[in-house]
């Protein structure tokens, strides 16, 4: 069995890419009230189904070149989750020139996924591990002072959302980031966009990451 390494030198890139797309999202829920409608129609909707229709238009010219479905589908989903959020999760104070000036640059260092499908004789690269992970975003969720989540239900919760399927994943997630935004806490959209495209080969790995990252702030909160 032969490995793929990918560069060392391509992570950062994509993490400026993927930090550039949820920045750009961001900026534009912000400031287009009828393009977070569009966006937030699409939520649980697969690439072909007639409410993502209208995303194609927002979406297509933010994704990677030669971006295959399950690449597409990790942007639309986080696309949609952001556009969810509450209306005052974006205030028109937050843009200025320095976040225009820091996503100019990302986006030039944004790169081509070379994803696809996924080849049974090579194992594709790890999950780009420059954030935090949703696992780490329940975990601080549960002790974030006076959360209304309970360990109990966020424990059920990141045990269902890792043993999902690619489909079942973008399902799953809505009502998971519903429960953590009751508490408040902030989710890295970067991240989480950097586990969903690679789910379809990484799984497992990203599992494993989010329960250990889970038990690890829980755990230190109970010793605390």
């Amino acid at each position: 069995m032969t490995f793929q390494v990918p560069e060392a030198s391509k992570r950062p890139r994509n993490r400026a890419a993927y930090t550039a797309f949820t920045a750009r999202i961001e900026r534009l829920c912000r400031t287009d009230p009828g393009a977070r409608a569009a966006l937030r129609a699409g939520l649980r909707r697969d690439l072909d189904h007639p409410r993502a229709r209208a995303m194609h238009r927002l979406l297509t010219p933010l994704l990677p070149e030669e971006c295959d479905d399950k690449t597409a589908q990790a942007h639309y989903t986080v696309a949609s989750l952001i556009a969810a959020q509450p209306r005052h999760a974006f205030a028109p104070d937050q843009d200025n020139d320095e976040d225009t000036a820091d996503e100019q640059g990302a986006v030039k260092k944004q790169v081509h996924h070379e994803d696809g499908e996924p080849d049974e004789e090579a194992a594709p690269p790890d999950p780009t591990p420059y954030g935090s992970s949703f696992g780490a975003t329940l975990g601080r969720a549960v002790i974030a002072k006076g959360a209304s989540m309970r360990m109990s239900a966020a424990e059920s919760r990141i045990n269902l959302l890792t043993r999902q399927s690619l489909r079942g994943i973008h399902l799953h997630l809505p009502a998971a980031v519903n429960q953590v935004r009751t508490t408040g806490t902030s989710i890295d959209w970067g991240q989480l966009l950097a586990d969903l495209v690679d789910w379809p080969y990484q799984s497992g790995r990203i599992s494993r990451r989010w329960l250990q990252d889970f038990y690890r702030i829980t755990a230190r909160a109970d010793q605390d």
